[in-house]
């Protein structure tokens, strides 16, 4: 990959880290309104499934070895994935300290699960890509 279009990916992910601080921490009163559930999933774990899709994708796109072969891109992605367990983690323990959010485990088990999908996808990509 062309040095520009790292900065490029490695500028997203730096972007995507500010906007999930920002809306894991942010106060309850500032959240929109909307529906409690979506097909009986509650909606605050579908947000955070949502929020940590992105994060393999961007984290291997901006990080991704160049001319290895695929069992060193595997292992860069289950790095990655490892990394996002412990901000996903690391969020969570943040809002358990603040005094106007709590601490959830499901929140982290949706953060996982929307990880690990985005991960599987990111490794058939690179599994299923002519070298």
């Amino acid at each position: 990959m062309k040095t520009g279009r790292r900065h490029i990916w490695i500028t997203a992910l730096c972007v995507y880290f500010v906007a999930v601080v920002y809306l894991c921490l942010m106060r309850p009163d500032d959240m929109p309104q909307v529906q409690f559930d979506l097909f009986g999933i509650p909606i605050d774990q579908v947000v955070h499934f949502t929020m940590f899709f992105p994060f393999p994708i961007l984290a291997y796109a901006a990080f991704r070895p160049e001319g290895m072969k695929k069992i060193v891109h595997m292992a860069v992605l289950l790095t990655i994935l490892v990394a996002g367990a412990g901000i996903a983690i690391g969020t969570e323990k943040l809002q358990g300290l603040s005094e106007y959010r709590s601490y959830e485990i499901t929140d982290f088990y949706a953060d996982m699960l929307g990880m690990m999908l985005s991960s599987v996808i990111t490794a058939l990509f690179v599994m299923l890509k002519k070298s």
